[in-house]
């Protein structure tokens, strides 16, 4: 009579390890700015008002110090908002010093900045180097040039292609950041968007799905009839693909959707907009790299142990997987969790030979 074996498929989580830091963010809303685009709105988007670069600098310095006085853990900074390096050079110069005194004390050990990708040039790379700058993020929001000028974004494809590639060459790090959803935007826009941005192999990357707010240009166009936004079952779907098609190849994505600041629920007119969407794509992605695992071995689950650290992206926001995971024959009695961070999914089948590991 043949009797049950059990073999078992092990394989790595496929998102990539990435700094859990907390970044320590100074928000410069507008500041640089050369023009505004269609779906702006940064004083709702940040939840912050413009001060002077002076004062800024100040209360930047004082927060991270207190909290490094308190902890003895230095914090990970950030400026934000606006377009950096089109600031007043003098006023950037402020920023950059503050944040290199704050190196040498041991409060802060990365600095990074976000800009568009049409104000780097080497001269401006240099600058930031030369006072410490570790990484720079680049509001892409995407590659396709008929995509950019419905954003009135005022550069092309090739240029901010341009832009990653110098940001490379002086070795620093490189962020990019990617706006679907936007007027003229599709699925297939945003996949080619992921697939440049894999050519480049930026250190990071954040989604931010196209949200329509008050007082907007954008906001104008829906009201007229001129835009339609994604909606949120469609952008969860396409940004899932994206995310993992990122993960596959090593790029951290570390942030997917704004921030639920307090003035955005006021100036929210439309758009996917979900407070967990982050969590949610998560899932999604997670449950198809699974799937695609599953199907390589033509036996069913016995049992299956999971990294303790994503058992809520396993069941998915509010359970959302399980249903699909109970098909696939995967049940919560068949679940453990463990340390490690990979899967084992072990599987019976009847034969006579022993057991194999897959």
């Amino acid at each position: 009579m043949k009797k049950s074996k059990l073999f078992f498929h092990q394989f790595a989580h496929p998102e990539p390890q990435k700094n859990k830091k907390a970044i320590w963010p100074v928000f410069t809303p507008f500041s640089g700015c050369p023009s505004r685009c269609i779906y702006c709105s940064q004083y709702v988007q940040t939840g912050q008002k413009s001060v002077s670069p002076q004062q800024a600098a100040r209360k930047m310095s004082e927060g991270i110090l207190s909290r490094f006085n308190k902890t003895g853990q230095p914090a990970s900074l950030g400026f934000f908002g606006g377009t950096f390096t089109a600031m007043r050079q003098e006023e950037m110069i402020i920023f950059l010093r503050q944040a290199m005194l704050l190196k040498k004390e041991g409060a802060v050990d990365h600095v990074r900045c976000s800009t568009r990708p049409d104000f780097i040039n080497q001269r401006t790379l240099s600058i930031l180097d030369d006072h410490g700058l570790d990484m720079i993020e680049l509001g892409i929001q995407s590659f396709d040039d008929n995509v950019l000028a419905g954003a009135r974004r005022g550069y092309s494809g090739k240029a901010a292609l341009k832009a990653c590639i110098l940001v490379k060459q002086h070795d620093l790090q490189l962020g990019v950041q990617l706006l679907p959803g936007l007027p003229g935007s599709s699925a297939a826009s945003f996949s080619t968007d992921i697939t440049i941005t894999l050519q480049i192999i930026p250190q990071a990357v954040r989604i931010y799905p196209c949200l329509v707010l008050k007082h907007t240009p954008l906001a104008a166009m829906m009201n007229k009839g001129l835009y339609r936004p994604w909606s949120l079952q469609a952008t969860v779907s396409t940004l899932s693909l994206g995310l993992l098609r990122l993960w596959r190849e090593g790029v951290p994505v570390i942030r997917i959707g704004l921030s639920p600041e307090k003035d955005l629920a006021d100036s929210l007119i439309s758009g996917p907009w979900h407070p967990a969407l982050g969590s949610i794509c998560r899932s999604l992605a997670l449950k198809m790299f699974l799937f695609s695992r599953l199907a390589r071995v033509q036996a069913r689950p016995a049992m299956i142990y999971i990294p303790e650290k994503c058992r809520d992206d396993f069941w998915g926001h509010r359970k959302m997987n399980e249903p699909s995971l109970i098909q696939k024959g995967i049940t919560r009695d068949m679940v453990r969790t463990w340390g490690n961070n990979c899967f084992r999914i072990y599987y019976s089948r009847s034969s006579s030979s022993s057991p194999a590991i897959v």
